[in-house]
C-alpha cells in the first residue's frame, strides 16, 4: 500500500473537505454460496442474516466462546451469493475458523481476493462526484447496501458511509476498477495514502484488526454495538456478550487521546492515573500539518470519561481523553 502520493496533508484535507480515493485491494474478499450459507452466518456471527434480501448489506463480528473478537466483516447479499469484506488476514483465518463448525451444511466459501480489486471513494463531496462521474446515486440506498446487480454487471458497488458522509466501495475486475479510478481522479478526487488514512482512521475511532481488534477484546469494548443483534438467538459467544450488556460488566472501552508534541508513543504503551494503570495505547499518529498527535487506547471504566487527564508511562506531559464519533 502506498504510504502517500506526494502530499500527505493535501490527501488528508481532501478526505475531510473534498473527495479522496483509497486503494483497498489488500483487504480480503470471500464469496459464500450454497443454500445453508445465510443460516450458517447467522449462527456464527453477532448480526442477523436470516432473511437478508438481495441488495442489502450489514456488518457483523465473528466471536469465540468467550465473546472475544475473531474477525469483523461487511457482508453484501446479491442473488444467492454473499460477499464478505474482511481484514487482510481474514481470508485465511475465517475459512479455517468456520471449517471447525461445518458438518452437513451445503456451503461453499471461495476466496475472491486475488481475482478482484477494491477501492473506496470518501469525503463530503464523494456522492456528488460519484453521481457525476459514474452515474451512481449514493442517496438511493442505505449504508452497506448495493447500488447495482453485481451478478449481472460483474462489479460490486456499495454505499460506504465514512466520516459522516456517503461514499462508495467498488469491487471487481482490475481493468474495470482502473478505468473508474482514473475517471474519478481526473474529475478531482485525490488519491489517499496510508499515512493520511491512519490519521483519519484514528480520528474517527475506526478500530483495525491487529491493533484494536483481536482476541483480547469483545465487541462492546471496541464500540461495535451496532453490529450486535440482541434478539437473534444463539451464536458462538452470545451468552457472554448478552451478559456483559445486561449486567453492565464492560470493564474497558476504546477511547481517543489527544497527545502533546514530541515523539509518538508505541503500541502497548501504558497509561496511568497516578500510580494506577488506566489502560494501554493501541494506535498513535500525527495529524498532517499539526504538531500534536492523536491516539486510540483501551481505558478502564473509571478513566474513560472525556476530558480525563492521564499520563503515558515515562512521560511527564499529560494526555487528554476524548470521545470518539459513534462511540
Amino acid at each position: 500500500m502506498p504510504a502517500h502520493y506526494g502530499d500527505v496533508e493535501a490527501e488528508y484535507q481532501a478526505a475531510r473537505t473534498g473527495v479522496a480515493l483509497r486503494e483497498t485491494s489488500h483487504q480480503s474478499r470471500l464469496r459464500f454460496t450454497g443454500k445453508d450459507h445465510l443460516d450458517f452466518l447467522h449462527r456464527m456471527t453477532t448480526n442477523h442474516f436470516r432473511g437478508l434480501e438481495s441488495g442489502a448489506g450489514l456488518e457483523a463480528v465473528f466471536t469465540d466462546s468467550r465473546g472475544r473478537i475473531i474477525e469483523v466483516g461487511t457482508f453484501y447479499r446479491a442473488g444467492e451469493t454473499t460477499l464478505a469484506v474482511l481484514s487482510p488476514a481474514g481470508g485465511q483465518t475465517i475459512p479455517a475458523w468456520l471449517d471447525r463448525y461445518l458438518f452437513a451444511e451445503q456451503i461453499a466459501i471461495a476466496d475472491f481476493t486475488a481475482e478482484t480489486g477494491m477501492f473506496e471513494v470518501l469525503g463530503p463531496e464523494a456522492a456528488a462526484l460519484v453521481s457525476k462521474t459514474l452515474g451512481k446515486d449514493l442517496t438511493t440506498v442505505p449504508d452497506h447496501h448495493l447500488l447495482n446487480d453485481p451478478l449481472a454487471e460483474g462489479a460490486w458497488l456499495a454505499r460506504l458511509d465514512c466520516f459522516g458522509h456517503a461514499g462508495l466501495r467498488a469491487m471487481g475486475a482490475a481493468e474495470q476498477l482502473r478505468d473508474w479510478w482514473e475517471k474519478l481522479a481526473k474529475a478531482g478526487a485525490q488519491p489517499l495514502g496510508e499515512e493520511a488514512w491512519e490519521a483519519l482512521r484514528i480520528g474517527a475511532g475506526l478500530p483495525e484488526r491487529g491493533r484494536e481488534l483481536g482476541e483480547e477484546h469483545n465487541p462492546w469494548e471496541a464500540n461495535l454495538g451496532r453490529m450486535i443483534h440482541m434478539d437473534k438467538g444463539c451464536y458462538i459467544g452470545q451468552e457472554v456478550i448478552a451478559r456483559l450488556d445486561t449486567y453492565d460488566k464492560v470493564k474497558q472501552r476504546l477511547m481517543g487521546l489527544e497527545l502533546p508534541a514530541g515523539p509518538l508513543p508505541s503500541r502497548g504503551a501504558v497509561l496511568r492515573a497516578g500510580n494506577t494503570e488506566a489502560g494501554r495505547l493501541t494506535s498513535a499518529t500525527r495529524v498532517p500539518g499539526q504538531q500534536t498527535g492523536i491516539a486510540l487506547a483501551y481505558l478502564r471504566r473509571e478513566h474513560w470519561q472525556p476530558d480525563t487527564l492521564l499520563q503515558l508511562e515515562g512521560n511527564a506531559e499529560p494526555v487528554r481523553v476524548i470521545s470518539l464519533p459513534g462511540a
